[in-house]
């Protein structure tokens, strides 16, 4: 179920909030359970008599019950392969988010958001995605357009009064929030090339679920240095072309 935003500060609350456990697993557990009641009666009343049927019975009672607690493990993963998530062992570093340079073709203010562009930003794939960003206070419209600024693509798609936004254009902040400006990767940088960030290998989640405040984690690494180069835990955000650059010693997000 896609969630409706009133303002990009409300889907960055939503995604440092965790829902409350699934009921699935519990579910599943009650299910095994009654299943194996189930099977050990009956193979106790047909086959084995009273002693070897209540035996296993009460063998088939033991499992049920054990998969009453891997019942919930289960359903968990399953719902964490659906929404595209690595296993829990996986660490978590920058290589989770799928990072790349893009082109806005055309920013438009949002019609019920006094603070927000709506972009159709180039990526490099066969249409440019509608992404929403809290940049109306900040940066001028005529700035915006033909801007090559750094995209993340891997986040749930989400609705900001009523319009939807399909990535996140990553900004250089100082503390107060007084001022923000998109970064910018270097010049010559292809359209929907990804950035690499040396000792972090891995492969990018196919989709960032907010439940698991995964962005929480990273975003206290995620900074520009003093010359303004964009960095993770002093890593910086390369391209072949070069590094993506902020305004100095600020804040990612």
């Amino acid at each position: 179920m896609v969630r409706d935003f009133h303002d990009l500060y409300a889907a960055f609350a939503a995604f440092s909030t965790a829902s409350a456990p699934s009921s699935s697993g519990g579910k599943a557990g009650k299910a095994g359970k009654a299943d194996a009641v189930k099977k050990g009666g009956g193979k106790a009343g047909s086959n084995q008599g009273e002693k070897k049927g209540s035996e296993k019975g009460s063998n088939a009672g033991g499992k049920g019950k054990g998969n009453e607690k891997k019942g919930g493990g289960k359903a968990g993963n399953k719902g964490e392969k659906k929404g595209g998530e690595k296993g829990s062992s996986a660490p978590v570093d920058i290589s989770i988010l799928d990072i790349r340079v893009g082109k806005i073709l055309r920013a438009e203010a949002h019609p019920e958001a006094d603070g927000l562009y709506v972009s159709q930003i180039d990526v490099g794939e066969a249409a440019p995605r509608q992404i929403i960003s809290g940049l109306r206070k900040f940066v001028a419209i005529e700035d915006m357009q033909d801007r090559n600024v750094v995209v993340v693509l891997n986040l749930k798609p989400a609705k900001m009064r009523g319009i939807m936004s399909n990535g996140m254009v990553l900004c250089a902040s100082n503390e107060e929030h007084t001022k923000v400006d998109p970064l910018r990767p270097p010049a010559g940088a292809p359209l929907g090339e990804k950035v690499q960030f040396e000792g972090f290998d891995g492969e990018p989640i196919e989709v960032i679920n907010p439940k698991k405040k995964l962005l929480e984690k990273l975003f206290p690494d995620l900074k520009t240095d003093a010359s303004g180069v964009a960095v993770y835990k002093n890593s910086a955000f390369t391209l072949g072309s070069g590094t993506c650059v902020g305004f100095p010693s600020a804040l990612v997000r």
